[in-house]
């Protein structure tokens, strides 16, 4: 059963022996590896080169700036049809296939990357014994053997996105160690936000079962105000943009003229090369960030000047160089770039509303 893998998973973790004392990590690693080796006898690993690559170059660069970066630290995805993921005592983490295909940024695979080395690094697996967790696991494992009608409610606690097998304290603490963890390498904290938003949205959509009684974790919502909570503590805008990948933007050129691109298609062309059209990304990616609507674009005459606002931000100015290189009076000019931009805002929104961000 779907549920039943992400259970074992977690007993699996339970199981383990206790780690090392603090500073030999050797007797922990080896906990992680055999229990490792029974998982990798239940499900399929993953061999795609480019899926590991990307997954162990960001997990190892997530790694390094933990509390324990000495670890031997490996990072696997393994096949299988629900979203889940486990940390393993020694630093080793799985990630099934179907939450990977969830991610759909760097960032947010970043994300839960840190989040799940954050209970490593954090030493959860042994505050987890001390706090005698494994009863109820073992509970909700019996209820799955036994394919009882309350398995649904039960396996939730584990399966549930990146909820793994830790109460609510210790997800609490490592999706907020996460966002510490993101803001010390390349990728956006806001994605730990970004993915718990859209995990929440996966979990409703289910239909999955209120664990009621059972409840051992955070709610979506309290992790997701406690993450919020956490960024405008450390100062971070929640602008969601980049972390989730919508109304990309990038910039190439053709000869003199630049090309100002959103999700890989090209909407605005202006003289002055790529040096222009970075000028023009710039002040679009400040607005974009306010996830502004097609209706706030706008192309503006003031006298004989003719530029392009998105809300009261100008974003591009006709020069009488656009004019002359494409033969175009500056009036046609802007209302051409407009047009374009509140088609591809458009676009971007129709994408993002199938795929349900």
């Amino acid at each position: 059963m779907l549920r039943a893998v992400a259970v074992t998973l977690a007993v699996l973790l339970l199981g383990a022996p206790a780690a090392a004392p603090r500073g030999e990590d050797r007797s922990e690693v080896e906990a992680g590896r055999r229990a490792g080796a029974q998982i990798e006898r239940t499900l399929r690993v993953v061999t795609d080169p480019a899926t590991n690559e990307r997954v162990t170059r960001i997990g190892r660069a997530v790694a390094a700036v933990t509390e324990r970066p000495q670890l031997p630290w490996t990072f696997k995805v393994v096949e299988h049809r629900a979203p889940n993921a486990v940390a393993l005592p020694g630093g080793l983490v799985y990630v099934t296939s179907a939450l990977l295909a969830l991610v759909r940024t760097d960032h947010e695979l970043a994300a839960l990357l840190a989040h799940e080395a954050a209970h490593v690094a954090l030493r959860h697996h042994q505050r987890m014994e001390r706090e005698a967790t494994r009863g109820n696991l073992l509970v909700l494992l019996v209820a799955v053997l036994a394919r009882d009608a309350r398995v649904a409610a039960g396996a939730q606690l584990v399966a549930g996105g990146i909820l793994s097998a830790f109460g609510r304290e210790l997800e609490r603490e490592a999706d907020l160690a996460a966002v510490g963890y993101l803001l010390q390498t390349p990728w956006h904290p806001v994605g730990v936000l970004t993915l718990l938003e859209r995990l929440a949205r996966e979990d409703a959509l289910s239909g999955g079962v209120e664990p009621g009684a059972f409840r051992t974790h955070p709610t979506w919502d309290e992790r997701l105000r406690a993450v919020e909570a956490e960024l405008v503590r450390r100062g971070v805008p929640l602008h969601r943009r980049v972390a989730a990948g919508f109304l990309r933007l990038s910039v190439d050129e053709e000869g003199s003229v630049g090309l100002v691109q959103v999700n890989g298609r090209t909407v605005v062309r202006v003289s002055g090369g790529r040096t222009r059209a970075a000028e023009v990304a710039s002040r679009l990616d400040r607005v974009f960030n306010e996830d502004p609507s097609p209706l706030d674009v706008r192309a503006v005459g003031v006298l004989d000047e003719w530029s392009v606002r998105v809300g009261e931000q100008v974003v591009l100015v006709v020069t009488a160089e656009d004019v002359r290189l494409f033969g175009r009076d500056a009036r046609d000019l802007a209302h051409e770039y407009a047009q374009r931009l509140r088609e591809a805002i458009a676009e971007d929104r129709r994408r993002r509303a199938l795929q349900g961000s």
